[in-house]
Order: structure tokens, then sequence, then C-alpha cells
């Protein structure tokens, strides 16, 4: 079984992303979240936090989510970058949790197959955490995470 220590091979499970976002960038709350019902809602297919944050969970896109990460994450396909506990509350409804557990700086790379963004990686950290140069690592990184992103929407259906 490939370990995906290739810096070019897509990964084998979710867990495999995980450990890479936790040992390129750190991280303490980590999602994977899919892009179903044609880009309405996001419906959350990995969590290390299961109890606060459980598989299956979804989100109302034009509800749940500010207008402007859907532009920038989802129709731009670029990675949204959320530098203080401000964007964060911005962007999610959920913000208090998410500062409960100790985040205040958030990652989003969205996860692109065929020129269509299926998901993204949800990274956050305390603030301060994350430069830019994280940015890059995790789009870097969810750009292996294509296939069994993918695979695992198939399985919900």
């Amino acid at each position: 079984m490939p370990d995906n220590s290739d810096n070019s091979a897509e990964y084998i499970t979710l867990e495999a992303v995980h450990e890479a976002v936790r040992n390129q960038l750190g991280v303490i709350l980590f999602t994977v979240l899919a892009f179903t019902d044609e880009g309405e809602t996001m419906h959350r297919i990995y969590s290390s936090h299961p109890i606060e944050y459980p598989v299956g969970g979804k989100k109302n896109v034009k509800r749940e989510v500010a207008a402007d990460w859907v532009a920038v994450c989802l129709e731009e396909q670029a990675p949204y970058f959320g530098r203080t506990r401000q964007d964060v509350e911005r962007i999610f409804l959920d913000s208090k949790l998410i500062e409960a557990l100790g985040c205040s700086s958030i990652i989003n790379a969205p996860i692109i197959r065929n020129s269509v963004t299926i998901g993204a990686l949800n990274i956050l950290n305390a603030e301060g955490t994350y430069t830019d140069s994280a940015v890059n690592a995790a789009v870097q990184i969810a750009q292996r995470a294509g296939t069994i992103t993918e695979k695992t929407i198939k399985e919900l259906n």
C-alpha cells in the first residue's frame, strides 16, 4: 500500500490527508467537506473531532456560509485564509464552537476534480499559527486529495 511520502502521489485515505496536514502545517481541527447537491450543500466526510463535528453533518451553502467564502473557495477555486478569530466569526455560524476548540485561524483549500470544486480541506488552529506558505502547502495537499474525496462522495450515494 502506498504511503504517500512522494509529494506527487494521490492520498489513498482521508486519514492520510489528515496526517499530511498535521505533519506539514499543524492542526487542531481538521475536516473534509464535500460539495453535494450541485454545490448547494457542504457534507462533512471526515472529521478530527467526530463528537463536535460528526461525519455526515451538513451545511446549506447559501444560508450557513458567508457568500464571499463561497465565491472564493467554491466558485473561484482559490484557498480562503482566515487569519483571525474575526475572520472565522464572519464566515461561519458555528464560530463559537470553533473558538471553544482553541481555533481562531483557518485555511480552506478547495479540492478540484475535472475543473469542478468537489470539496474543501478545513484546517484550523490558533491565531497566528499559519502563514502564506502554509496556505500554499494546504493547496498542494488538496491537489492530492481529489481521488479519495471523489471516492468517498460516491460511497455516500
